[in-house]
């Protein structure tokens, strides 16, 4: 399975956000896109999982030979696209579990409140949440680590073979940062590819990157090997 961005531009309000911009990403490998702040980097995943607030003026989204450019994010989400964002939104009156057993449903089917009960209650000890959470409006007064778990939670019920990270590291501190590369190391599988947008690279020291690709004003300005991550380290991107 491949997704594939082709020749991509994308305007938001008027403005130009991303030029032309060409990337690809195969079942399997994981990448990591790097680029200073304001490059396109955060547009680029809102546009791959359909935001509409990013217009496609040209340029396709390919998901495994099929275009879906103009699919609305939940369709993108069904066939196998999962984003975490940077700062995750509190939905007030809607409960985690409501939420939970929707997205599968969606996803997988209808299933009945106790058939699903029994699914999600597996994931919740191996993440160490607790039962209670489900009952709480979601993500209503959670910390940012909690949000988080929460988060990977998503992912594992709902098994996606891409799995977009948008700079998931921020807000949180060191010790929680290796938690979640652990976690997000335990998932990952030869079925599935992480995209995965950082500044600190803490969340790579449990993930094998493939690919790296360099974004600079809104084009795609390098795609190299994973040692030029260490080279970013120690100096910046004003030498690339």
């Amino acid at each position: 399975m491949n997704l594939e961005i082709k020749n991509l531009t994308v305007k938001r309000e008027e403005k130009m956000i991303l030029d032309q911009i060409s990337l690809s990403f195969a079942q399997g490998k994981n990448y990591c896109i790097l680029g200073k702040n304001g490059s396109g980097k955060s547009s680029l995943v809102m546009t791959i999982m359909g935001n509409p607030l990013y217009m496609v003026e040209n340029g396709e989204i390919i998901l495994n030979g099929e275009n879906i450019t103009t699919l609305t994010p939940d369709e993108r989400a069904k066939r196998g696209i999962f984003l975490a964002f940077q700062n995750i939104p509190e939905i007030p009156g809607v409960k985690l579990f409501e939420f939970l057993k929707e997205i599968h449903d969606q996803k997988n089917g209808t299933t009945t409140f106790l058939a699903f009960k029994k699914k999600i209650e597996p994931l919740l000890e191996e993440l160490h949440i607790s039962k209670d959470f489900l009952r709480r409006e979601l993500n209503v007064w959670f910390s940012g680590w909690e949000k988080r778990k929460i988060e990977i939670l998503q992912m594992k019920l709902l098994n996606p073979t891409f799995i977009i990270l948008d700079e998931i590291d921020s807000g949180l501190d060191i010790d929680a940062c290796k938690l979640i590369s652990e976690m997000l190391g335990a998932e990952n599988t030869q079925e599935n590819s992480f995209i995965i947008i950082t500044h600190t690279f803490s969340l790579l020291e449990h993930l094998s990157i493939d690919t790296v690709y360099v974004i600079k004003e809104w084009k795609k300005e390098k795609e190299a090997w994973p040692e030029l991550i260490e080279q970013i380290k120690k100096e910046g991107f004003s030498e690339l």
